[in-house]
């Protein structure tokens, strides 16, 4: 019961802040006053916090979740671009937007770098799947009347090793 009277209280003194009424009609005869002129800088958007760590700032508007279906090189070129008009000489050099998009340094074979725009070859990894196995423990007597077990395996696809012994044909195969 108290608090209900407690929130009636309170929400009569918050309703004289609330006003309802429609801001008044400019005065015709006031002075208009000028516009402000446009700088003559690059206008950016871009946050004192993302001038001073713009690889932050890289970082957060080429997030998957910022840029959604755009892909990180178009992000980032779009991004780097923005940095370079806003700080001019004082961007970093790891974010120094390259004239060329998508493409990259690759070797030529012969010690040097060639500059390609072609997608990368993509090539399919060279299997180094272990080898199956087929183990088994056999016990043997050592010479302290103990039983030591052994190991023997062998490759899945080879010889069993019950037949590597001594055959005997006895009329067929």
């Amino acid at each position: 019961m108290l608090t209900a009277v407690f929130a009636a209280l309170m929400l009569q003194q918050a309703a004289g802040m609330i006003s309802w009424n429609p801001p008044p009609a400019p005065d015709p005869e006031a002075p208009v006053e000028a516009a402000a002129p446009v700088p003559a800088g690059p206008v950016t958007t871009i946050p004192e916090w993302g001038l001073a760590d713009p690889f932050g700032w890289e970082r957060s508007q080429c997030s998957p979740m910022i840029r959604k279906d755009a892909s990180m090189e178009l992000c980032q070129a779009r991004v780097r671009t923005d940095l370079a008009t806003a700080l001019g000489d004082k961007l970093p050099a790891g974010l120094q937007p390259s004239g060329v998009e998508g493409c990259r340094q690759v070797s030529n074979g012969a010690g040097g770098y060639e500059l390609t725009c072609a997608p990368p070859r993509r090539e399919m990894a060279a299997s180094t799947a272990p080898v199956a196995e087929v183990c088994e423990e056999r016990p043997s007597a050592t010479g302290s009347g103990g039983v030591n077990f052994e190991r023997r395996c062998t490759p899945a696809t080879g010889p069993k090793p019950d037949e590597g012994g001594l055959k005997f044909r006895l009329g067929g195969d």
